[in-house]
């Protein structure tokens, strides 16, 4: 029986090595339309709370409790979303560049971009 222990535990530690590999705290999958609406959502609310990244000014928070129906695909590009997300209050509309690995790389009000991988901020 104390022979056959470390033989199944060794099985068991092969047969979850794939799993502990496969998941690195990455998809490796794009993601798809409805998800790149709720990365916007979620970013969008992080910028009332933390200043955003791209040159503009950080969102009071009327943007917070924006509904799912204020986020739509503006242009499914190639390797990217453009997500606008309408603040009806503010009559703003934010525009995110979503890459398809889930990463917000430039955001604006203006929903002209230059090409992805730059951060352009057109105001």
């Amino acid at each position: 029986m104390c022979r056959l222990l470390p033989f199944v535990g060794g099985v068991i530690l092969w047969l979850l090595l794939p799993c502990a590999q496969a998941h690195e705290g990455h998809e490796h999958m794009p993601v798809s339309m409805k998800k790149a609406v709720e990365i916007a959502l979620a970013t969008t609310q992080d910028y009332t709370l933390n200043t955003p990244p791209f040159g503009i000014a950080q969102l009071d928070k009327s943007w917070r409790e924006l509904p799912v129906s204020a986020a739509q695909i503006y242009e499914n590009g190639r390797g990217y979303y453009l997500v606008s997300v309408e603040n009806s209050l503010q009559a703003k509309t934010l525009y995110l560049r979503i890459l398809l690995d889930g990463s917000v790389d430039a955001a604006n009000f203006s929903g002209t971009f230059v090409s992805p991988g730059s951060t352009n901020t057109t105001p």
